[in-house]
Formats: structure tokens, sequence, C-alpha cells
């Protein structure tokens, strides 16, 4: 398992509690371009790095009825606590990482990262997703950036800064790095804004169940042992 993967082995439950879903007007916009997508509808759309399932089960939902959306993620107590969920059967989870999806080439419909690509090593996740998407396949990688101007995200980055471990990443620039490709053809860039209005507890609990949070988790656990 890599380190990335560890880092989200140890509160599934905190993840799937805290983290927000995402905006519908989003998930809306993907799936009805993966709808409507030239491409065999049996075929399943990959949700990379999906974690406890939450864009999937949204995005399940958002797509025609039936048409199969496969979650890929390496962390096992993640995909257990994605699985705990109320069943939705065009659903299913498989054990994968993005630079090695576990499927065959030309067999996915789509190919989605809900703020899990900066964690990848793209350049291989990108010929993956070229592998796999046959003419015409959608690959869809949709984030959360926080605002920093906002004084409740200015705080949680500042208590994370202070408290938490190193920052494990930078911002990627999708569109650069996409527009340097040349397997894939047109372009989108969508921007949504939401605001999450949360009650003291939830939002202490959505910025612990930050990757970053882990060192800050593990001490209070100490303490109150």
């Amino acid at each position: 398992m890599s380190k990335q993967s560890d880092r989200f082995q140890r509160a599934p439950d905190r993840y799937a509690q805290f983290r927000p879903r995402y905006p519908d007007a989003i998930v809306r916009r993907v799936a009805e371009r993966l709808a409507t997508a030239p491409v065999d509808p049996a075929l399943p759309v990959l949700d990379v790095g999906s974690g406890t399932g939450i864009f999937t089960r949204q995005m399940a939902a958002a797509l025609p009825a039936g048409m199969p959306v496969l979650g890929i993620e390496p962390s096992q107590r993640m995909r257990e606590q994605a699985m705990a969920q109320p069943d939705i059967p065009s659903i299913s989870y498989r054990d994968g990482n993005a630079e090695r999806l576990p499927i065959t080439d030309g067999a996915a419909r789509g190919v989605l990262a809900a703020t899990a690509a900066h964690w990848f090593d793209r350049p291989p996740f990108y010929r993956e997703a070229s592998r796999v998407l046959p003419p015409g396949g959608v690959l869809a990688i949709v984030e959360y950036v926080r605002d920093e101007s906002s004084p409740a995200a200015r705080a949680v980055i500042d208590f994370l800064a202070r408290h938490g471990e190193a920052r494990a990443y930078s911002r990627p620039d999708y569109a650069g790095e996409l527009g340097a490709l040349p397997d894939f053809g047109e372009f989108w860039e969508i921007r949504e804004t939401a605001t999450f209005r949360l009650s003291l507890a939830e939002f202490a609990g959505l910025a612990l169940s930050s990757s970053h949070a882990r060192k800050i988790v593990e001490a209070m656990g100490r303490d109150r042992s």
C-alpha cells in the first residue's frame, strides 16, 4: 500500500460523515456528458480514488438508470465504508489505483476523479485513462478548492499548517497538463461556487477529516487515553 493510501486508512468513518457532497449542478454536467458520449452504454464509468463513495453515489443517481459505475479505491477501509452504505445495484467497488487501472483496454465509458487526482502520479494516470477510454470516452476531474479569502476556510488552513502534517501536494494545473497531451481532444473547465452552512461540530469534523490532520487526530487520541 502506498503512503498516500495509508493516509486514508485511519478514519474512513470521519471522512464519510463529514466530507461534503458535490454541487448538484457539477454532478449533472458531468453526468450529461457521460450519458451522451458515443460509447457502448454497457461500459462502466470509473470513479478513481472513490474513497467512501460520496461522488460515486451522486454520479450513479444522476446517470441513466442502470448505467454501471465502478469505484476504484486502494484503501480497504475506505472501500468497506463505501460498501456499508445503502446498496445501489448499478455501483460496484474494486481494489486498484490510478496508475494501474484494473480493467482492460477501451473498457470504460468514463474515467472520473473527484478530489483525488492531486494525490495521483498523474502522467501514468493520464496514460491509463487514455488506455481504458474508447474514442468518445470522457475524462472528468472534479475538485473542491477552498476559497482562501473566507475567514472560516483560512482558519482551517492555518490550523492545519500549525498543528497538522506538512502539506503533501500543491494544487495541480490540470488544464495545462491535459492541454499538453495529444491523447485528449475537446476540453472544458467549469467552476461552481458552493457555500456550506455547518454547525461547530460539523466544521470541526470537516477540518479533522483532512488527510493532513492525521497527526492531530492521533495526538487527540493519545490525550484521551
